[in-house]
């Protein structure tokens, strides 16, 4: 129906400059000049263009559906509300200069036609003209274009405007969201925006205190879904996961989620069907809707939305509309008026009113109860305000219309500037529902124009009593800065908080993703946990990690198993209380490397795989514990990374090595506890004299022999020989004892007792998985009754057993175990094992449970993953005690803490001991005859049987027993584990087993000290020729200067006790005799050496020096008078403690079982070396460390004292060198490598003592070889002027105590030479002032005494030493020699007592 001419007459007459009269009347005579009958093509465009218009603006509407005669009711009010505006404002007397026109175009809501329209617009006003054919007087100026309102029209045009620079508005939500999307410049927006809603919601969650939110979209991938939640993000609001509307279990998707608040990105049809399903409104969370077309629900709508039982919370983000009665009035009087004249009108009462034009009697009051606002309404009008608003402001300025008298990129810049910066004050004249109001733009989150004075509002919908309740929680103001009114939260929605765990992947943790192999990451019912415990098997082994054959199923069915059922194992406990975790089984490929890989990423990266169609995301210390199942040499690596510290979480293992850094854990009984339960049965039965079979490539059966090796010679066991069994090809072996201990795999104990000769006597001894051999021999087990087999105890659940019997692939829904059951069957559980099978399995197959043995692991896993738990529990009830979900002090604190309970739970050491016979039915099975743990020993419950009821006896007996008397296991615990590289002569070749003593394999350990200097790796490094000849002759040199003061102090020359001086000699001489065992290669007694004399030598030295440095402190402060005397012994009790504390440290070392290992040097050499580490050898020096700084602090002390030749000066010197000595050789062992830090010990050790030697004993030594003794005639003199040895000392104190720095006189000796004081007076001798002479004197005075002279000075008779010599009284404690400005000859004396002062003071 062509109605569309009607609807430009319309405007035509509206937009024309109205008279005084009514606008009314003005409309009828516009409609009667045109005629109801003339008809114009829909598509023919139309332009309402006031008298002397100067601005122009213009776009495509919509006006009807895609049929083109179906009318759009909405688009008639826009169309009118913009001519509305346009009539206020063009009729204003100020705004005659600045007119508004406006272009319109119908489009039939077909995106082609709104792109065609659009561009017919802007060739009517030239913007396409070349510059060459505008003319200088233009018609109106283009000011902006209006976007369509629909999102398909507006995308369209979008393309095209995206390459223009034209001002485009958009007054609908689905135009703008079209527009941000492809990001148009130059938009302006009068609807409210996803930004502005969203940041709405950003108040509305932060009032709420949340911080976490999960997004249900319409499942089409719409952009503007990834624009909320890319805002959201950076308002540190994080998104659990975004939901399409149809996925199959929408609700468990939700109740499965960490958050309690759900934000929908639907229109308002999809929320109102998706609320109302019942699975939905059932949910206790809340419910936030962004409407993406900008619809509101009405309050019908809000009252009927959620159903009578519904816990759900509405939270609708809507539009808030202004009524506009003055328009509604308008546009029913222009309805009532022309509806029965004009087709368009009539058009309109049909399709809206539903009656025709013969009996249609349209009240006033009816239309308006019916009327409806159109919701753009009010945004059009704002619309058309911008725009006339700036023609107004480039009206006024000559150059600004001038800037846009064509349209030019220039002019858009002026008017996008202008909108920002305007701000315009609706009037009088203006649509009165604006009075008041201001019209300002600002910048958006969009980068787009927003107008302000647009409202949001959030309202609440919630059932009470059943009953339906609505309330306002926000309303949002656009503007720059919004205004925003809050409303208080109900108690319930203050307690509905979603707050983001830490360690979750959509908390901001994982920027970036490592996608890893799904096949190898199974998750036991898939979802994301807050928590996850990781269970480390080798599903797969080969090249292309696709084989089975050697999988071990039960490991991984325990560990599930145990998860799964230990809430319900103790539910009188309360265990994990609302804690959730998960399973995730890793599978390493029988491969360490994959297997330390898997952990490094867990500790350190995000890694992602898809599971269940869901995608699992496992961010950085989220694993809370490890179980490891591993084997071997991957199991040896990955406990290795746990020993390092690198992570705080915990290692759960089944193996048989307790690690003795306490960072993973087990519950099976050490190889240790397995060992001794095995000697105690073999001391009990009298089988000493034994045979080993070992499985040389299981690491656990050699950790198993390793074990017993080391405890058996000690024991009273002989071990005679070792055979290596391995390999695939099968001879007769016979063991030369009668038992044989076998230490190997099931198939390995198998294949052996199978080649073996049976004799009737002889008994097998299973250890480990040997247990299980009659597994690989069912036709053969008959011939072996009377096995024994030593075996951790049984603790596997009955229940587990249970289940294992009665799963089946149906059952067990888990990808890692349909892999199983396809490779036992051959058959295909998924279409796609389907092309490598052939055939499907019927899912019902079960599993051979008697296949899979004793299961000793999977009892002792399931047991320490329980233990983890029980700490896990432990720690979850003392860091959240309200025990209602994860707390944040579990998240930060729980690993640690949860590693430190482990740390405190007991080892499991209950060994059983069983014997295999026939039961009641002759059935061979195990029956337990003995059980052993460390507090009860070896209790026997059965008396052991042999089968062939023969006794069995093996004791050692020479020359058998050769082990006994040659076996030093003590010295070589590894001996036995390196095999000689040829067979003994008369060996089978054609054998796979290995014949080899026990000891006497390859060298490890020397025979003798003289092969290992002449044979040891030591030689091949030159430089160690060159120590070992220095500290050859420095050894020399300390032991002749130790052999001198002997010969002296047997020649009497030197008296007094020495013993501290010759206890710093052997002091020195250890410390040069330490350094040989540093230089030589490293063994047990070796390192042992090492660590004891070094430290012992240094603690002889330093004690010495504090001793005798207490000694001359003493002596200067209490003097040289013998009213007060300090006894020697109390400086050798100082000695003896200092000493005795190195001596009591130094018992530890003797104590350590090893102290050398073998060292690999590379892939062909092997060494040994010491165990201690680097910087535990320097901590075993710390007591050293402390010493020096004792010496060098009294040495500082006594830095000013100048007795003895200035003794103290030699003990300062001697104490520093040495400090900074240990300074350097610290820092160096430190930092250089292995093979260096041997030389750094021996030039520290050659250093410090030659530096003690040196300082200490050299002036000391020159004295004794410069000068002798000579006897001569004593006399006394009564003026003495007595000169020491030392710088002369002034004012001497009156009396002072004699101290043993400076007497070295025994008893003995000062009774016969005298005493010190007079018998009257007792005035000390070193008094100044005359010494009265007396009788008593007289008596006591010595006849003959002993004066030093050098021995190249020739000397004269006593009578020249008469003339020189004028001595009265002795001096016992000082030694003095003559000035040599009284005498022309030096000569020194002492007095008899101590001979050579010096020197004994020294030593002491």
């Amino acid at each position: 129906m062509m109605i569309v001419p009607y609807l430009v007459a319309l405007v035509l007459l509206i937009l024309s400059p109205p008279p005084a009269t009514s606008s009314t009347a003005n409309i009828s005579s516009l409609i009667e000049a045109l005629g109801p009958n003339k008809l114009c093509s829909v598509y023919d465009p139309f332009k309402v263009l006031p008298e002397n218009n100067k601005f122009q603006i213009g776009g495509s509407f919509p006006l009807h559906q895609d049929d083109c005669t179906t009318l759009r009711p909405d688009t008639v009010q826009e169309i009118v509300a913009i001519q509305w505006a346009l009539t206020h404002w063009n009729q204003k007397d100020e705004n005659g200069d600045c007119k508004l026109g406006l272009y319109a175009g119908d489009t039939c809501s077909r995106s082609a036609e709104s792109l065609s329209q659009s561009l017919r617009f802007l060739d009517s006003v030239g913007y396409h003209e070349p510059k060459e054919c505008r003319t200088e007087t233009p018609g109106a100026k283009l000011l902006g274009l209006i976007a369509p309102k629909d999102y398909e029209s507006s995308m369209s045009l979008g393309k095209f405007l995206s390459v223009s620079a034209i001002p485009v508005a958009a007054y609908s939500s689905e135009s703008v969201n079209a527009l941000t999307e492809l990001d148009v410049e130059n938009t302006i927006a009068t609807s409210p925006t996803i930004g502005v809603y969203v940041e709405a919601l950003i108040r509305l969650i932060n009032q709420m205190r949340s911080n976490l939110v999960t997004v249900v979209d319409d499942g089409a991938q719409n952009p503007v879904v990834k624009k909320v939640i890319s805002y959201l993000r950076d308002a540190d609001i994080f998104v659990s996961e975004s939901i399409p509307i149809d996925h199959p279990f929408l609700a468990q998707a939700l109740e499965d989620s960490d958050s309690s608040i759900v934000v929908s990105v639907l229109n308002k049809q999809q929320l109102l069907k998706t609320v109302k399903h019942p699975s939905i409104y059932a949910m206790s969370k809340m419910w936030i809707s962004i409407p993406t077309e900008g619809e509101a629900l009405d309050e019908s709508e809000q009252l009927e939305l959620l159903h009578k039982d519904a816990k759900l919370e509405v939270v609708s983000l809507q539009p808030k509309y202004k009524e506009l009665p003055q328009f509604r009035d308008y546009f029913i009087r222009v309805l009532r008026n022309n509806f029965k004249n004009y087709q368009l009108l009539t058009s309109y009462i049909e399709q809206v009113y539903n009656c025709t034009n013969e009996d249609c009697n349209l009240n006033k009051d009816v239309m308006m109860k019916t009327y409806v606002q159109a919701r753009t309404a009010e945004a059009s009008i704002r619309m058309t305000y911008a725009f006339a608003a700036v023609a107004q402001i480039i009206g006024a300025n000559k150059e600004y219309e001038k800037t846009c008298s064509h349209a030019s990129s220039e002019c858009t810049e002026l008017i996008m500037e202008t909108l920002e910066t305007m701000d315009y004050a609706f009037n009088k004249q203006d649509p009165p529902e604006f009075a008041g109001e201001r019209l300002q733009f600002y910048r958006g989150t969009e980068n787009i124009l927003l107008a302000s004075g647009m409202q949001v509002e959030a309202i609440e919908i919630y059932n009470q009593d059943k009953e339906p309740v609505t309330s306002r929680l926000l309303s949002f103001t656009t503007g720059n800065p919004p205004t925003v009114i809050m409303s208080s939260l109900r108690s319930a929605d203050q307690r509905l908080r979603s707050i983001c765990a830490p360690y979750r992947p959509f908390c901001g943790q994982c920027p970036n993703l490592q996608i890893v192999n799904s096949d190898h990451h199974f998750l036991s019912i898939p979802r994301h946990y807050p928590l996850y415990l990781v269970g480390l098997f080798d599903l797969h082994s080969g090249q292309t990690c696709q084989s089975m054959a050697h999988t071990d199923i039960s490991l991984p069915m325990a560990f599930v198993h145990t998860v799964w059922t230990f809430k319900q194992r103790f539910p009188q406990l309360g265990l994990l209380k609302d804690l959730d975790f998960g399973a995730l089984l890793i599978d390493s490929c029988s491969s360490g490397k994959q297997a330390i890989e898997s952990v490094v990423r867990s500790e350190t990266q995000c890694f992602r795989f898809n599971q269940a169609g869901r995608n699992i995301t496992i961010v950085p210390k989220s694993v809370f514990g490890y179980a490891s199942a591993l084997h071997g040499d991957s199991q040896e690596s990955l406990k290795g990374y746990f020993s390092s510290g690198d992570t705080d979480a915990s290692l759960v293992s089944v193996d048989s090595e307790h690690s003795a850094l306490q960072r993973s854990f087990t519950a099976l009984p050490s190889s240790r506890n397995q060992a001794l339960a095995l000697l105690k049965l073999l001391n009990r039965m009298q089988w000493q004299f034994v045979t080993a079979a070992l499985s040389e490539q299981d690491p656990e059966s050699l950790s198993l022999f390793r074990a017993f090796e080391r405890l058996a010679l000690d024991r009273g066991v002989c071990l005679a020989e070792v055979l290596n069994i391995g390999g695939s090809r099968l001879d007769n072996i016979r063991s030369t004892t009668n038992v044989t201990i076998v230490f190997s795999t099931a198939r390995d104990a198998a294949d052996y007792l199978i080649a073996s000769k049976i004799r009737g006597n002889h008994v097998n001894v299973m250890m480990g998985e040997a247990h299980d051999w009659y597994l690989h021999a069912p036709n053969n087990k008959e011939l072996f009754p009377g096995t024994v087999s030593v075996q951790p105890r049984n603790i596997l659940y009955g229940d587990f057993r249970e289940w294992l019997e009665t799963t089946t692939p149906l059952t067990l829904p888990e990808l890692w175990y349909w892999s199983y059951i396809e490779s036992r069957y051959g058959c295909a559980l998924s279409q796609k094992s389907k092309v490598i099978y052939g055939k499907m399995c019927t899912g019902d197959e079960l599993l051979n449970i008697e296949s899979l043995g004793r299961m000793t692991k999977a009892g002792y896993l399931s047991r320490g993953v329980e233990r983890f738990l029980f700490a896990m529990d432990s720690v979850y009830k003392s860091l959240c005690p309200a025990q209602n979900g994860l707390c944040l002090e579990f998240y930060e604190q729980g690993r640690r803490q949860i590693l430190t309970q482990l740390k405190k739970t007991s080892t499991e050491d209950d060994v059983e001991i069983y014997e295999f016979l026939p039961d009641i039915n002759n059935h061979f099975t195990y029956h337990l005859i003995a059980n052993w743990t460390l507090t009860t020993g070896l209790r026997m419950t059965n008396q052991y049987r042999n089968g062939n009821g023969v006794p069995t006896e093996s004791k050692c007996q020479p020359p058998m027993c050769k082990c006994f008397l040659d076996g030093d296991f003590f010295q070589r615990p590894l001996d036995s584990f390196v095999f000689r590289p040829d067979e003994p002569e008369g060996s089978d070749q054609s054998s796979y087993i290995k014949r080899q003593p026990a000891f006497g394999s390859e060298k490890i350990e020397y025979q003798s000290v003289f092969e290992h200097i002449t044979t040891g790796h030591w030689r091949d490094h030159p430089h160690n020729y060159v120590l070992l000849a220095l500290i050859t002759v420095l050894v020399v040199v300390a032991i002749a200067v130790l052999v001198l003061v002997l010969v002296k102090l047997y020649l009497r020359v030197v008296k007094g006790n020495q013993s501290l001086g010759i206890s710093l000699l052997i002091g020195i001489i250890i410390l040069y005799s330490t350094a040989f065992f540093f230089v030589f290669d490293p063994t047990d007694s070796v390192c042992r050496l090492r660590v004891i004399l070094h430290g012992l030598g240094y603690t002889i030295c330093f004690g010495v020096m504090i001793a005798k440095a207490t000694q001359l402190r003493n002596a200067e402060t209490l003097g040289f008078g013998t009213a007060i005397h300090i006894s020697f012994w109390n400086y050798w009790l100082l000695l003896f403690f200092i000493v005795g504390v190195q001596i009591a440290l130094s018992i530890s070392w003797f104590l350590e079982p090893f102290m050398s290992t073998i060292g690999v040097i590379d892939t062909n050499v092997q060494r040994m070396m010491c165990t201690m580490g680097k910087v535990e050898f320097v901590v075993s020096n710390f007591y050293v460390m402390i010493l020096i700084f004792m010496a060098l602090f009294i040495s500082m002390l006594n830095r000013n004292i100048k007795r003895n030749y200035k003794e103290t000066k030699w003990l300062l010197y001697s104490t520093v060198l040495c400090f900074f000595t240990w300074v350097a050789w610290i820092t160096l062992y430190l930092v250089l490598d292995h093979e260096f830090r041997d030389t750094v010990i021996v030039v520290e050790l050659v250093a410090c003592a030659t530096i003690l030697l040196g300082f200490l004993f050299g002036p000391k030594i020159y004295i004794l070889l410069s000068y002798e003794p000579v006897v001569v005639a004593f006399k006394r003199d009564p003026f003495p002027n007595h000169t020491d040895l030392f710088e002369k000392d002034d004012d001497l104190p009156s009396q002072r105590a004699v101290s043993p720095a400076s007497s070295t006189s025994s008893s003995s000796n000062r009774s016969s030479s005298g005493s010190s004081y007079t018998s009257s007076s007792k005035r000390p001798v070193n008094a100044v002032g005359p010494l009265p002479l007396n009788k008593n004197v007289e008596d006591q005075s010595p006849i003959f005494h002993t004066v030093m002279r050098k021995k190249t000075k020739v000397r004269r008779s006593n009578s020249e030493h008469d003339t020189i010599m004028n001595v009265g009284i002795p001096m016992t404690s000082v030694p003095i020699i003559r000035s040599p400005s009284a005498r022309d000859e030096k000569v020194h004396r002492v007095a008899i007592s101590p001979p050579i002062r010096d020197y004994n003071s020294i030593n002491h």
